[in-house]
C-alpha cells in the first residue's frame, strides 16, 4: 500500500513537471510567433510551418521529460531550455528589427523649418528689432519662402518692405543706408559670407533671428503593385543643399533595381519656382521640391524620397568598424576631415591610396564629399558615393556584425528621413522570402557640358553643368523599360 502511494506521488510529480514545462514551452512559442507575426515579413505558409515545427518539438521534449530514463529526461530538459534561450534571443532581435522598421520608415515630417536673419550694418545704432519700426526693410525675391517670412516678421515689427531682384543691389543699398535692414534665410546668408566674396561678414550683424515652419503639400501615392521610384538626396552640412542625388527605380515583379545618378551641379529649372539653379541648391525649398524637380527632368512619377543626413554617416560607418573604398588612382582630398563646417583650414586633408582600403567614418565622409580632386569632378563623386552606399550595405548584412545589431539599426534609423511606409518594405521582404527572388542592380548616370551661370538662388556666378538632353532621353527610356518589366 505504501509502495503504491509512493508510485502515485512520483507519477503526480512527473505529471506536474510535464504540465509546467508544457505551459512554459507553449508560452515561449506563442511569444516568439507573436514577434514574428508583428514583424510581418514571413509568408503565411512559412509562418504556419514554423508553428507546427515548434509544437512538434515541444511535444517531443515533453515525452522525453516524462520518460523514466534519466538520460532521455535530461535530453528533454536540455532541448526545452535551449529552445527557451533561442526563443528569447529571437524575440530580442525581432523586437529590435520591428522597432527599427517603425522608426526608420515613414518617419518624415510634412513640414520643414527655415531660420531667417534680420541683418543691419555693424556700425549702426540698432540694438533691438523694435529699433527698425516703420523703417525700410529690403528683401531679395529669390530667398526661399520670403513672402511667408515677411508675414511672420510682421507679428514682431512693422516695416516698409522693398523688393530686390538683384541681391548685390540689395546689399549696396544697405551699405548706403537707403534701407535700414534686410531679411534673409540663414543658410543663404552664411553662404554669401563664408563661401562667396559678395559681402564681408564683418560689415554686418544679425539684429534678429526667427524660425518659420513651412508645410509641404502631401500628394496621394498610388501603388500600382508593380513598381515604384525613390528620390535620394544626400544633404550637406547646411542640411539643405543636396550634394548627392539619385533616383532608385524598383520593379517588384522582375526584381530589378535601377540606380540613376544626377550630378549636383546639374543646371535645372526649380519645380514651381520658374527659376534655374543647380540641383544641389533646390533643397532650399524642401525635399519635395527636389523630388518634383527630378520628376520633371525624367518625365516620370517619383513616389517616395529619402533625405540622408551627412553627419550621421560618420557614426554609422564607425559602428560598422569602417567601410572599404577602392580607388583606381591615389589622390588627396581638397576637403579637410571635419564635420559641420566648410572651413578646410581647421582639419587635415586625407591621402587616399590606390587600391582597396578600409576607412573610418570621417574618412568615408571626406571621400564622399570630394569632387575637385578629380578630372571628372562631380561625375566621379557620384560614382564614389554609389560605391560607398553599396559597401555600407554589404558590411551591414555581414554575419560578424550580429553582436552589434541593435546599435547598427539605431544608427541607420538616425541616418535619414523618408516617407517610404514600413508596409512597403515588409511586403518586399515577404515576397523575396516567398519566391526566393534574387534582386539585380543596374546603374546609369546623366551627363552634361561644363559652363557657368548664376547659382545659389541667383546670388553668385559659378560652375554649372548644362544637361545633355540625349543623356537624359537615354535615362528616361531605361527607367521606362525597368518600370515596364523589360
Amino acid at each position: 500500500m505504501m509502495s503504491m502511494t509512493k508510485k502515485n506521488e512520483k507519477k503526480r510529480k512527473v505529471n506536474k513537471e510535464v504540465i509546467i514545462m508544457a505551459i512554459i514551452n507553449l508560452l515561449f512559442t506563442i511569444l516568439l510567433m507573436s514577434f514574428v507575426f508583428r514583424l510581418n515579413v514571413l509568408p503565411m505558409k512559412y509562418f504556419v510551418l514554423i508553428i507546427i515545427l515548434l509544437l512538434i518539438i515541444d511535444i517531443g521534449t515533453l515525452f522525453l521529460i516524462k520518460k523514466k530514463n534519466k538520460g532521455l529526461k535530461f535530453l528533454g530538459y536540455f532541448i526545452s531550455v535551449l529552445l527557451m534561450i533561442i526563443s528569447g534571443v529571437g524575440m530580442y532581435y525581432l523586437g529590435k528589427t520591428n522597432q527599427f522598421l517603425n522608426d526608420a520608415f515613414n518617419n518624415a515630417s510634412n513640414s520643414y523649418t527655415n531660420t531667417y536673419y534680420v541683418i543691419t550694418l555693424n556700425n549702426d545704432d540698432y540694438k533691438d528689432i523694435k529699433d527698425i519700426e516703420d523703417k525700410k526693410l529690403g528683401y531679395y525675391t529669390s530667398v526661399p519662402n520670403i513672402e511667408d517670412a515677411l508675414e511672420k516678421l510682421k507679428e514682431t515689427v512693422t516695416t516698409t518692405n522693398e523688393e530686390y531682384e538683384d541681391i548685390q543691389a540689395l546689399f549696396k543699398d544697405l551699405d548706403k543706408e537707403k534701407i535700414a535692414a534686410t531679411v534673409i534665410e540663414s543658410s543663404v546668408y552664411n553662404f554669401l559670407t563664408e563661401e562667396s566674396t559678395l559681402i564681408d561678414k564683418e560689415d554686418y550683424k544679425v539684429l534678429y533671428e526667427f524660425e518659420l515652419t513651412i508645410e509641404e503639400e502631401v500628394e496621394e501615392i498610388v501603388d500600382d503593385g508593380n513598381n515604384f521610384s525613390v528620390y535620394i538626396g544626400g544633404a550637406d552640412f547646411t542640411g539643405k543643399n543636396n550634394d548627392f542625388n539619385m533616383v532608385v527605380t524598383v520593379n517588384k515583379k522582375t526584381h530589378k533595381i535601377l540606380l540613376t545618378s544626377i550630378p549636383r551641379d546639374y543646371y535645372v529649372t526649380i519645380s514651381g519656382k520658374g527659376m534655374k539653379d543647380i540641383l544641389g541648391y533646390v533643397g532650399y525649398f524642401g525635399i519635395n521640391t527636389s523630388r518634383k524637380t527630378v520628376e520633371e527632368i525624367f518625365e516620370t512619377n517619383i513616389d517616395y524620397y529619402v533625405k540622408i543626413d551627412t553627419n550621421s554617416l560618420v557614426g554609422l560607418v564607425d559602428i560598422l568598424g569602417g567601410v572599404e573604398f577602392c580607388s583606381d588612382t591615389a589622390f588627396t582630398t581638397t576637403h579637410a576631415m571635419i564635420v559641420g563646417s566648410y572651413d578646410n583650414s581647421t582639419g587635415k586633408k586625407l591621402n587616399v591610396a590606390k587600391g582597396c582600403k578600409t576607412y573610418n567614418g570621417i574618412q568615408i565622409l571626406t571621400i564622399s564629399r570630394e569632387r575637385k580632386a578629380f578630372t571628372d569632378g562631380d561625375r566621379q563623386r557620384q560614382k564614389n558615393c554609389q560605391q560607398v552606399m553599396i559597401n555600407i550595405f554589404k558590411k551591414m548584412v555581414s554575419p560578424e556584425l550580429i553582436t552589434n545589431y541593435a546599435n547598427i539599426l539605431s544608427s541607420v534609423s538616425d541616418l535619414y528621413t523618408t516617407n517610404i511606409p514600413k508596409e512597403l518594405v515588409t511586403e518586399i521582404a515577404k515576397d523575396t522570402i516567398d519566391n526566393g527572388a534574387s534582386w539585380t542592380f543596374e546603374q546609369q548616370s546623366v551627363t552634361g557640358r561644363d559652363s557657368s551661370a548664376y547659382v545659389h538662388l541667383g546670388t553668385v556666378k559659378d560652375y554649372v553643368m548644362i544637361p545633355n538632353q540625349d543623356s537624359i532621353n537615354t535615362a528616361i527610356n531605361k527607367i521606362k523599360l525597368i518600370k515596364a518589366g523589360k
